[in-house]
């Protein structure tokens, strides 16, 4: 029988939490750069805005993936993994300066 291609302890809660903290830099990026809708971008601008959005969700996604490993190994237990993945999470949006919904959404508007 093969076996499912799921993870177990949220993986792709990571990946959004990267994806979060990726779209919260590019936008903040957007905004210093003065880009405005409708400006042409430089091929040096958009591969600053992709690195920027891939980043923070490989990097999340990779640690997951290593932590998920350890557990597995029986080397950590769920608790450790759970707590190092949620802390680093939240460090990466406040590092951004996401520290709630209303930052997230004042980024859009």
């Amino acid at each position: 029988m093969a076996e499912k291609d799921t993870d177990p302890r949220g993986g792709v809660v990571w990946g959004l939490a990267g994806f979060t903290a990726g779209a919260g830099l590019v936008l903040k990026v957007v905004n210093a750069m003065g880009i405005q809708e409708g400006d042409d971008l430089t091929a040096t601008q958009i591969l600053i805005m992709i690195v920027l959005l891939i980043a923070p969700i490989w990097v999340l996604m990779t640690i997951a993936e290593r932590l998920s490993a350890e557990v597995t190994a029986g080397k950590s237990t769920e608790a450790t993994y759970w707590t190092t993945m949620t802390g680093l999470s939240v460090t990466a949006l406040a590092l951004v300066g996401i520290t709630s919904i209303d930052d997230l959404l004042a980024l859009t508007g």
